[in-house]
């Protein structure tokens, strides 16, 4: 089954839907669709991933392709790529996650 997130960037108006896909293989597909151009660059770049490549961030072809795409450090969809895979895989429960609704960065003065 898809598990799906949002990101909504309202600091540039920009949102995007992130949908990871189990395959039979192991590795996940993961498809984005975004009103931001680089974003979307990034989603077309990402070809399935296998484990090693979303389990920690120092081996992630998920933050390199992020770099190669030139999206922003504060870009939060590479953490929604991550998040989406993560439910997908079994490594974050979807039911707690759909539960809490939402994560999100907060600023103060």
């Amino acid at each position: 089954m898809v598990s799906r997130i949002r990101v909504d960037m309202t600091i540039c108006a920009h949102r995007a839907l992130i949908d990871a896909d189990m395959q039979d293989d192991g590795t996940v597909k993961v498809r984005i669709r975004s009103t931001c151009r680089e974003v979307r660059r990034f989603g077309s770049m990402l070809k399935p991933l296998h484990k090693e490549e979303y389990i920690s961030l120092r081996d992630s072809g998920i933050m390199e392709l992020a770099h190669e795409s030139n999206l922003t450090p504060t870009c939060l969809v590479p953490a929604g790529v991550f998040n989406a895979i993560w439910m997908e895989a079994g490594l974050i429960s979807k039911r707690y996650a759909q539960n809490a609704k939402s994560i999100c960065v907060v600023f103060e003065e």
